[in-house]
């Protein structure tokens, strides 16, 4: 069993990454700590889990005795977390926290956390891994194949629409900060990251990345649309992307308009294409649920691939079909 211990359970992703590793049958949760202080049942703090854990927040227990910290903190709190714990040197730790990206430093000890980019480097020895932001983790997913086949030779647009779990808005129905940034800061962080990573798919990658963000109504969906220029014909590119993503296990092309229900509650992304030929324009849709695939059912994909289970295992979740 893999023995695990989260930190900043006291919010959105942290309540999903719990109902997740709860149910997974290789998982021990040994510890969870959110930053109250006060020593509260885990199943007050996570709605849903009432009769499924007895564990108690907060509990006075050693920390350092386990394989695997997942950080869920607020941004910049996540190293002070760890210091605290006092773990052994070869505890794992996956940060969802969002304090960290693709340029952190000469040592780099941080790997990327998208499986979609980094699959390999994840299954080998890999220690701390970060995660992708939500719409850079669509966004990249929307791209990789055509990166990988250096066919990134013009200006992204991107749009995001985003459902209120990941993109709260006020009554009046104006964002509100998401993970501790205002939303044109937020956008601006996610756009940075995208061009990063593509950079580091296709070396020759210059063009500029454009990128908005708009709520939607659907509380768990995180829809991108990539469009950019391409001279490839619409069935080359399908086979391209069928070619990419054949072995993986949660990404997926569909040849109609992706519904809700065909991502909600899954770890799923499905990608759709769309090829304007008059004008030599691709969109790539790319569709997925904003907690599963955006955040913690990836963090759970991952820490299969950190300790060599199957990438679908506690991931075999229910669509809401309707």
């Amino acid at each position: 069993m893999i023995k695990v211990g989260i930190t900043g359970c006291d919010n959105l992703r942290a309540a999903e990454l719990v109902r997740l590793l709860i149910n997974h049958p290789d998982v021990e949760l040994m510890w969870a700590i959110d930053h109250s202080g006060e020593a509260k049942r885990l199943d007050h703090v996570v709605p849903g889990i009432v009769g499924e854990n007895d564990l108690v927040v907060n509990d006075d227990v050693p920390h350092s005795g386990v394989d695997l910290v997942f950080t869920c903190d607020a941004r910049g709190r996540q190293s002070r977390v760890l210091e605290s714990l006092g773990l052994a040197d070869d505890t794992r730790v996956i940060d969802l926290s969002g304090s960290h990206n693709l340029d952190h430093g000469e040592d780099k000890p941080w790997a990327y956390g998208l499986s979609e980019m980094q699959r390999r480097v994840l299954v080998h020895g890999t220690r701390m891994v970060t995660m992708p932001g939500n719409a850079a983790v669509a966004s990249l997913i929307a791209l990789m194949p055509m990166a990988r086949n250096l066919l990134l030779n013009s200006p992204l647009d991107l749009r995001v629409a985003m459902g209120t779990l990941g993109f709260p808005c006020n009554d009046a129905g104006h964002p509100v900060t998401i993970d501790g940034l205002d939303a044109e800061q937020w956008v601006a962080e996610q756009r940075q990251e995208v061009a990063m990573a593509l950079k580091l798919c296709q070396s020759s990658f210059n063009q500029p990345v454009d990128m908005s963000i708009t709520p939607l109504g659907e509380r768990r969906t995180l829809a991108v649309a990539a469009r950019f220029s391409c001279g490839v014909d619409e069935e080359m590119v399908r086979q391209l992307y069928e070619q990419y993503y054949h072995d993986h296990n949660f990404v997926f092309l569909v040849d109609r308009p992706i519904v809700t229900a065909d991502v909600e509650n899954t770890n799923k992304c499905l990608i759709h294409l769309e090829k304007d030929e008059t004008r030599r324009l691709l969109t790539v849709h790319a569709v997925m649920d904003v907690l599963l695939k955006g955040s913690a059912g990836n963090a759970v994909h991952l820490m299969n691939l950190l300790f060599g289970l199957h990438e679908r295992v506690g991931l075999s979740l229910k669509a809401t079909g309707c």
